[in-house]
């Protein structure tokens, strides 16, 4: 299923639409269409970067001659990059500031045929360097980046930048993404972008910057993505650093194959045997079918007592089997006496299952799980006065839908503090980072051991912190919602 989803990614723009894919789990990706009866044009691509040294065709075991065979880039190709980086949190400057050095790396790497751009994105996408830019204006646009956003629309943004790829008539359209992973879309989803990508002919490859080890799963958002389109993806671990090869990664996969072609006569299919400089060979098969009859093209008229065949080029017309006399009376009497019986059948299969069930004994009900006891409370100080259970060691406070405590308020960041518990049961609170900053009673703090009745500012929100039971006080409700369970190490 994956070589089949990777089949659109290296359709360049002159390809005609019933180009046929079809890849047998080998690393590449392949397109081939005939211009005419003797000649099976393909254009392929590595997905693992490897060179290729020699290709063998064959249909029904009888070797077929290649020709005209050569590598990427050839004579006036193009390929177009745009690089993306997340600029969503604000807490994410001091990454944003090192993809400042990585861009300019990629442009450094970059050969004559390839064309960048830039761009960043948040709520939304903002191209800040037109795709086939001069280096200085890469490089410009590059040093203006900051992490202003609040909101991360990952999908959405690039949906918006696939749109701005399939614009540009190129061979070969990449889209480097530099991202935490992280998404909060809600009308947006991956296969949106998968799709949107095979339909356009876009790589989509992905470089990881998780600022924690518990934020990295999101990481298997850009993993995925890059997978099913044919990229690569490049992890920058917990140091925040690319591999120093990581732009030859990305443009050796986008430039890898060629093109070459095969005379071969229609047939059902043509195997194709692919020598690597290293590794192992693998074969593909491709589909070798007559061209599509040419629309309005005259034919020969002839003798009406004699039809005209079609010609050797036409597609070939769709095969109808009419059922004979006695298939039909069998037809029949499957229609009048199979499905009633069958029906009758169905219905004493139901009663009887009907009848099982209602003899069975009552499943005991189960035990009542053991409620979790907080550590302390957060009550929010409005007319409703909420409380918040900390059921947790390390409980994060703020916008993102990942925090144990979600605040959807638009003066929160999307993670805005942290409670810690330290051994000796007093908690501590940090601000992550925040915009608007966290205040205990009154006082901006970076960090701060809480005692009981601190009253702490997050934006527009006050909260009081208490270890004080919900049942010591009746009047007030607890809610559950946005938390999660305890997580001891």
């Amino acid at each position: 299923m994956r070589a089949l989803a990777l089949a659109l990614l290296c359709l360049a723009p002159g390809l005609a639409p019933a180009t046929a894919w079809q890849s047998l789990a080998p690393p590449v990706d392949i397109a081939c269409e005939r211009d005419d009866a003797r000649l099976l044009h393909c254009r392929y691509r590595t997905l693992d970067g490897r060179a290729v040294s020699a290709i063998r065709a064959s249909a029904g075991g009888t070797e077929l001659p290649v020709r005209d065979a050569g590598t990427y880039p050839w004579p006036g190709a193009l390929t177009a990059v745009l690089a993306v980086v997340d600029t969503s949190d604000p807490g994410r400057e001091p990454v944003v500031r090192s993809n400042e050095a990585h861009v300019a790396a990629l442009a450094a790497a970059a050969r004559p045929h390839h064309v960048l751009g830039l761009a960043a994105f948040d709520a939304g996408l903002r191209v800040l360097a037109p795709v086939g830019s001069p280096p200085a204006v890469l490089e410009q646009a590059a040093g203006a980046l900051r992490a202003q956003g609040k909101t991360t629309e990952l999908y959405r943004s690039l949906l918006q930048a696939i749109d701005v790829l399939k614009g540009i008539r190129a061979d070969r359209r990449l889209l480097v993404v530099f991202s935490d992973g992280q998404a909060e879309d809600l009308a947006y989803f991956h296969h949106d972008v998968v799709r949107a990508a095979r339909e356009n002919g876009v790589v989509i490859s992905s470089l990881g910057f998780a600022r924690s080890v518990p934020l990295s799963v999101a990481l298997q958002t850009l993993r995925r993505l890059s997978e099913e389109t044919g990229g690569v993806y490049i992890d920058a671990g917990t140091s925040m650093e690319l591999p120093g090869d990581f732009a030859r990664q990305l443009l050796g996969n986008i430039d890898s194959g060629g093109r070459f072609s095969v005379e071969a006569p229609p047939a059902s299919a043509v195997d194709l045997a692919f020598t690597p400089l290293r590794g192992a060979p693998f074969a593909v098969r491709v589909p070798a079918a007559a061209p599509p009859a040419v629309p309005g093209a005259a034919t020969a008229a002839l003798p009406a007592a004699a039809p005209a065949p079609a010609p050797e080029s036409a597609t070939a017309p769709e095969v109808q089997i009419v059922a004979t006399e006695p298939e039909r009376r069998g037809i029949d009497v499957l229609l009048w006496y199979g499905v009633p019986l069958a029906l009758v059948v169905l219905v004493i299969l139901t009663l009887v299952m009907l009848v099982l069930l209602s003899r069975r004994p009552a499943a005991a009900q189960a035990p009542a799980t053991t409620p979790v006891r907080p550590f302390a409370y957060l009550v929010r100080q409005d007319e409703k006065g909420t409380r918040y259970p900390v059921t947790a060691t390390i409980w994060r406070i703020g916008r993102g839908r990942d925090n144990e405590l979600v605040l959807d308020d638009n003066s929160i960041s999307r993670r805005h503090a942290e409670l810690q518990r330290g051994a000796d049961g007093r908690f501590t609170i940090l601000d992550k980072n925040s915009l608007n900053g966290v205040f205990v009673n009154g006082e901006k703090v970076g960090r701060y051991a809480l005692s009981e009745g601190d009253m702490i500012e997050l934006g527009d929100i006050v909260l009081r912190f208490t270890e004080t039971s919900a049942d010591d006080l009746p009047e007030e409700k607890t809610s559950l919602q946005h938390t999660r369970a305890p997580q001891f190490n």
